[in-house]
């Protein structure tokens, strides 16, 4: 197996192995408990970039010419990437970190992986009941609640 570089992902890839390596080395200056989240994130963040970047992602060439259409599609889905992690930053600011992250798994699941309708709103609920559990319960840390459950309740 020859490896090649992925040279179509690479104005991607450069920026988000940065953004890796720099959490990694912020989340080495916090105490244990603290850089457990921002260690391995970062991890498996650069082994993503990797496993990208050397175009293991790809499917295995059966020797057959396959054109995917690319261009304006790929472009178009960067974009919208970018802007939906930007609407969960957002939500996660107003309504917190939680009730964010059960709503950014419901419609990433609902509207853009084409889940049903149960299966989405499930595993949102199952999501949100863990990330409570998790942080409330057994690391005994309060996650930011936003600006609107702060500032009026």
């Amino acid at each position: 197996m020859k490896i090649r570089l992925d040279q179509d992902n690479l104005l991607l890839l450069l920026p988000l192995t940065a953004f890796a390596v720099g959490t990694l080395y912020i989340g080495s200056n916090y105490g244990p408990v603290s850089a457990f989240i921002p260690f391995w994130a970062s991890i498996f963040m650069l082994i993503t970039c990797l496993f990208v970047l050397l175009g293991m992602d790809k499917a295995v060439d059966d020797g057959e010419d396959h054109v995917a259409a690319k261009g304006e599609s790929d472009n178009h889905n960067v974009i919208a990437s970018g802007l939906w992690i930007t609407v969960y930053v957002v939500m996660a600011y107003v309504v917190g970190m939680i009730p964010a992250a059960v709503a950014y798994t419901f419609f990433s699941m609902y509207f853009f992986g084409g889940k049903k309708l149960l299966m989405a709103a499930g595993t949102s609920a199952v999501l949100g009941l863990i990330l409570f559990g998790l942080f409330e319960f057994i690391l005994e840390k309060e996650l930011y609640k936003g600006v609107f459950i702060e500032g009026y309740f």
